[in-house]
């Protein structure tokens, strides 16, 4: 029977007992194939169904001589491809409904580890190696997009955008929060498994991965911290002008509430005022006025008030 997406065929010198090992890898295009493969070996039924119609998180599940795993691969623009595995003591079976560049990193690490390729342990582990790097890169660029949101919030922190990006952020963390999490507890099960050639011989390997995805769910964890920071930074800043522009505000109305004052007494116009009769009365009260607004304007300055924001008060 040929196969089209046959990846990798193992020479016999590296076979389990004997036996020839093989990792098979199928698209879309080739799920009939697949499907056809599936009928000639003996895999469990619920194997089969999850292999070829996938799960809704990542998993690992252990049957009868064999164990499915479905893993999530993040894309550099946060897309998910999802890829399903059945282990078995000579296969390696792999799904997408897609093709990903993943594929062609594990067949390259495979082919510099020939030794490695007889064991499908191995195989699943070079797939969980690539996933993980695949992970950090990713944090990598959200750590560098967080970075650059938080400078823009020193320079416009009345953008309302920013706001809008920080949510959108948050959503896709915490999405990928919920993978990283999940993907991390599966492969703590396969430091666990006692299927062959896992176990054994790939415990070491697995808790590489398994400390990779910690320290990827912790620098998730920090990111949605530092995205709370952010947004409540802008508000702050936002704030912070408010007040400046309320302090400001509050000075005006202070220099001219005396100059409201004396313009309220003379406004009056009572026989009685003897200022009223003045020669330079309305003089008098405009430098009278001018000269108590000046004096209080001059006296919030002092006081650091007044256009010195960083002047301590005294």
């Amino acid at each position: 029977m040929r196969y089209d997406d046959v990846i990798a065929n193992i020479d016999n010198d590296y076979a389990p007992a004997g036996k020839d090992a093989c990792w098979l890898h199928f698209t879309k295009a080739s799920k009939t194939d697949l499907e056809r493969l599936l009928r000639t070996i003996s895999v469990h039924p619920l194997a089969k169904q999850r292999l070829l119609y996938g799960t809704d998180i990542p998993m690992v599940d252990e049957y009868e001589r064999c164990l499915f795993i479905s893993l999530f691969i993040v894309r550099p623009q946060l897309q998910i491809t999802k890829i399903r595995m059945i282990a078995t003591e000579q296969y390696m079976i792999s799904y997408a409904e897609e093709n990903d560049p993943l594929i062609e990193q594990v067949k390259e690490k495979l082919v510099h580890h020939r030794e490695h390729a007889s064991h499908p342990g191995y195989v699943l582990y070079y797939f969980l190696d690539v996933s993980a790097l695949r992970f950090l890169q990713v944090i990598d660029d959200i750590a560098d997009r967080i970075q650059s949101l938080e400078k823009q919030v020193f320079k416009t922190p009345f953008a309302n955008e920013i706001g809008r990006n920080i949510y959108r952020w948050k959503i896709q963390i915490h999405e990928l929060r919920q993978i990283a999490e999940a993907q991390e507890e599966m492969m703590k099960m396969l430091q666990h498994t006692k299927f062959p050639h896992i176990h054994a011989e790939t415990n070491p390997y697995m808790q590489d991965i398994v400390g990779r995805f910690s320290r990827i769910t912790a620098a998730l964890d920090t990111f949605k911290e530092t995205l709370s920071g952010i947004f409540d930074l802008q508000l702050s800043l936002k704030s912070d002008h408010m007040n400046v522009i309320m302090k400001t505000l509050t000075l005006v109305s202070v220099i001219f509430m005396p100059m409201t004052f004396i313009a309220g007494v003379y406004g009056m116009n009572f026989e009685a005022m003897p200022e009223l009769k003045w020669k330079y009365g309305y003089v008098y009260a405009l430098l009278l006025m001018t000269t108590i607004g000046i004096s209080v304007a001059l006296y919030f300055k002092k006081k650091g008030w007044w256009g010195e924001t960083d002047t301590k008060e005294k």
